[in-house]
């Protein structure tokens, strides 16, 4: 007696594990002959090599978005080393999500274990910056700041002012200076260096503006200052700090700091002294930093 078919969604399952099997189609049909009986085989193609077709374009297409997500850790590998890196880290980390925006959140990590970093020692520093860049796309940016907020505040309330950064802000020390990597990542191979030989820290600003992610190297006071003050610190600690490390030109400095903070658009809200209604609208995350620095 001719054996019924599976349930359509018992064999839609069936195919999406053999689709997407780290090892390959044709190893997973090993594990699963019976799923092949429902597939056409038509000479001179069998059924086994039309479902590889549709495999092959499923890895393509999430090497592909490790192409996206990571441009810069491809340059300094070349075509073929970042191929080795993507497969590997696919065959440990299988695609669990629906959105590929998830596929590479592994990524650093696992860079860092990778037999290419003892190679390339700055491969973990410039994968968790790539990273980084692509989770500041899905931060919301809050509005603009209203520049009579600053004029309205009193020359002696300026010390006890909390400023309220945007949410895209993010703030990342590295060992090695990769962010001139990062600004190159589009160049082809042989324009300019695609590889670190000495380390070297870098205190990165990461936030973005109206029209993309932008990575800065900033200076480690301005760096600690961002940090404070993103972790809701009144004004008056943050330049205190400042002055202890920039000694008698901190003012000039913090002068500069804030104008291109404002300038940026890093600044979107500032909170006065008894102010118990944000000036703008913040984050949560930010709210609950705010309540525990009171």
């Amino acid at each position: 007696m001719p054996q019924s078919p599976p349930e359509l969604a018992r064999l839609q399952r069936s195919l999406r594990e053999i689709l997407t099997a780290p090892q390959g189609v044709r190893a997973a049909v090993r594990e699963r002959p019976g799923t092949l009986r429902w597939i056409a085989d038509v000479p001179p193609v069998d059924s086994a090599t039309r479902l590889s077709v549709y495999g092959d374009g499923y890895f393509l297409r999430l090497l592909e978005a490790l192409t996206s997500d990571f441009p810069a850790v491809k340059r300094a590998l070349g075509e073929y080393g970042f191929r080795v890196l993507s497969a590997d880290y696919l065959l440990s980390n299988p695609s669990k999500s629906p959105t590929l925006a998830d596929l590479g959140e592994a990524f650093p990590r696992f860079v860092s274990a990778h037999p290419l970093s003892r190679r390339y020692r700055f491969l973990a520093d410039l994968s968790r910056v790539e990273r980084d860049v692509m989770t500041r796309l899905f931060e919301s940016r809050l509005p603009a700041l209203d520049p009579q907020t600053i004029a309205k505040i009193r020359a002696e309330d300026w010390p006890r002012v909390r400023l309220i950064l945007d949410p895209t802000v993010l703030l990342l020390k590295v060992a090695w200076p990769v962010e001139r990597l990062w600004r190159r990542r589009e160049l082809p191979p042989n324009a300019g260096d695609r590889t670190i030989r000495r380390p070297g820290a870098q205190w990165l600003l990461i936030f973005r503006d109206e029209t993309w992610v932008r990575v800065a190297d900033i200076s480690r006071p301005e760096w600690d200052a961002l940090r404070q003050i993103k972790n809701g610190a009144r004004l008056g600690r943050v330049f205190t700090r400042a002055s202890k490390s920039l000694g008698n030109t901190h003012a000039a400095e913090v002068q500069r700091w804030l104008s291109s903070w404002v300038g940026g658009g890093l600044i979107k809200g500032i909170e006065c002294p008894g102010d118990r209604t944000p000036r703008r609208a913040r984050s949560s995350s930010q709210v609950r930093r705010l309540r525990r620095a009171k």
